[in-house]
């Protein structure tokens, strides 16, 4: 769970694919989406505003991603607080301390 506590405001929005589901980052230059990622412990990407969301989708959507998306696939909502709290709750990540040597 975030520590900010700007993470528990409402506002902002998210991206959704069509049949991947709604966008949760970036990482190892992967895009992962929850449900497909089967990563939820990670919540939802919130874009603070509908414009940083647009971009995320023309960069999704051109010839410098790796695999890039229709855009007819891909839409911008409002944030969803509710499942992103509701994911990371229910998938917490483990911490360090609590691994097993």
């Amino acid at each position: 769970m975030s520590l900010e506590p700007s993470s528990h405001l409402p506002g902002g929005f998210q991206i959704r694919h069509r049949a991947l589901g709604v966008y949760q980052g970036s990482a190892i230059e992967l895009a992962f989406w929850h449900p497909s990622s089967g990563m939820p412990e990670y919540g939802l990407c919130r874009f603070s505003t509908e414009d940083h969301a647009r971009a995320m989708i023309a960069f999704f959507t051109s010839p410098e991603c790796a695999e890039p998306l229709n855009p007819r696939d891909l839409t911008i909502e409002p944030f969803d607080l509710a499942e992103h709290e509701r994911l990371i709750n229910d998938h917490p990540l483990p911490s360090a301390w609590e691994q097993p040597i």
